[in-house]
């Protein structure tokens, strides 16, 4: 159930997209009366993605907006995000006869036409500093920031940091108090951090599906729990491309969804490549044909790719032809969405995409693989790997989500001890 607080046209929008009971961990925190009026007490929580966060920082928002008669700003790292978001609350506010307006690339606004703004860090940056030039900073009432692990971000995070400390010093300095709401999947330092915004601190590991994890190491499959050695993929335990098909094999005939994390954009062209090639050479076989589903349908929708995005792309264009893509920054954007809508179709069961994929978009899927490197600028972190890990499994769809640590033989002990 939904606290009595929440407005009924709300709760039925929420209805609307089958969110009909909260979470335990939701409603624990949405019954803390001093994040409401009149205290509006700023808030500060991790939880893993895929678990609801947003839906908490929404209700809040909403609520003082209302009980306020001010404005919501919320901010979004990046733009695929804050597109998103955006229609998600313009249905949500429009339940309630409230304006949202988007403040991403070239779009904007005039302050006063809005009840909620969606924005990207750089743009929320800039909307800040002209609330406070134009004296409107009093009509806003609380800054919704997404992903705040960002704050230590070497390139982005002193944006966050300048915006949070703009916002504490309006409050300090009796000028205006504006309730900051912050969540990640997981946020480093979070109690210090919640000390200096001087905000509830709340943490959770709830997810919505089971999590199982294994460990792929060469041609080995092995428990992450127990290092038992549970299959192997053939003879040879240093083919690693020949044991990804066989898993993609196995997930297709599952029809299970597949998503493929790798450490650069050349890479997730190459697997997508090997992939497809493979399944491009079976596909005179009638058996090996059902393994893509819907073919006739993938033949159509790769004719309207390349005719909605101009593509000249013959790499993505082939992987595409058997239910393969694969998705970085080096697509044009108009590549990069119809790839994210045909994954979310089912339309392509494989996707390979590098780890920007695991914050920017809402993707989840049935087994998610991360191909993992020790050393580098694409190590794997932390942070990283649970917004990894928060793409597996779709809450509603699977009873859990299948999760394999890819890494080569001579590296799965410190990958089994990092489990």
């Amino acid at each position: 159930m939904f606290p009595v607080w929440v407005e009924e046209e709300v709760v039925e929008s929420y209805k609307s997209r089958n969110i009909s009971k909260l979470f335990e961990w939701q409603a624990e925190i949405l019954c803390d009366s001093r994040l409401r009026g009149p205290f509006y007490r700023n808030l500060l929580y991790s939880a893993p993605t895929s678990s609801g966060k947003t839906l908490v920082a929404e209700l809040l928002a909403v609520n003082n907006v209302i009980c306020t008669n001010q404005k919501a700003i919320f901010v979004f790292p990046y733009i695929s995000v804050a597109r998103e978001k955006f229609l998600t609350l313009q249905k949500l506010f429009r339940k309630i006869d409230l304006r949202v307006k988007a403040y991403i690339g070239s779009n904007s606004a005039p302050l006063d036409v809005w009840d909620a703004a969606v924005c990207t860090i750089e743009k929320a940056n800039s909307l800040l500093n002209k609330a406070i030039d134009e004296d409107f900073i009093s009509n806003i009432g609380v800054f919704v920031i997404d992903e705040f692990h960002m704050i230590f971000d070497t390139n982005r995070g002193q944006l966050i940091e300048q915006i949070v400390s703009k916002l504490l010093f309006l409050k300090k300095s009796n000028i205006h108090q504006i309730q900051i709401i912050g969540m990640s999947a997981t946020i480093p330092s979070l109690v210090e951090l919640a000390n200096w915004l001087d905000a509830k601190c709340y943490s959770t590991q709830f997810r919505p599906v089971v999590l199982e994890e294994k460990i792929l190491a060469g041609n080995e499959l092995i428990d992450a729990g127990t290092n038992q050695l549970l299959k192997r993929f053939g003879e040879e335990s240093d083919n690693e491309t020949e044991t990804m098909f066989q898993l993609c094999v196995e997930n297709l005939h599952l029809h299970k969804s597949m998503l493929i994390f790798c450490t650069s954009k050349m890479e997730t062209e190459r697997i997508a490549s090997i992939i497809s090639d493979r399944l491009l050479g079976s596909l005179t076989d009638e058996s090996a044909q059902k393994l893509v589903a819907n073919y006739s349908l993938l033949v159509q929708s790769v004719e309207y790719f390349k005719k909605e995005t101009k593509s000249t792309d013959e790499t993505l264009l082939k992987s595409l032809g058997v239910g393969v893509g694969f998705h970085h920054a080096g697509l044009t954007m108009e590549e990069r969405e119809l790839v994210e809508e045909f994954f979310k179709a089912g339309i392509l069961k494989i996707l390979c995409a590098t780890s920007t994929l695991s914050s920017g978009v809402n993707l989840p899927a049935d087994c998610v693989v991360i191909k993992t490197q020790l050393h580098g600028p694409t190590a794997l972190t932390k942070i990283t790997y649970r917004q990894m890990v928060g793409r597996a499994g779709r809450f509603g769809q699977s009873t859990k989500g299948i999760l394999r640590l890819w890494c080569s033989i001579t590296n799965k002990k410190y990958f089994f001890f990092k489990s």
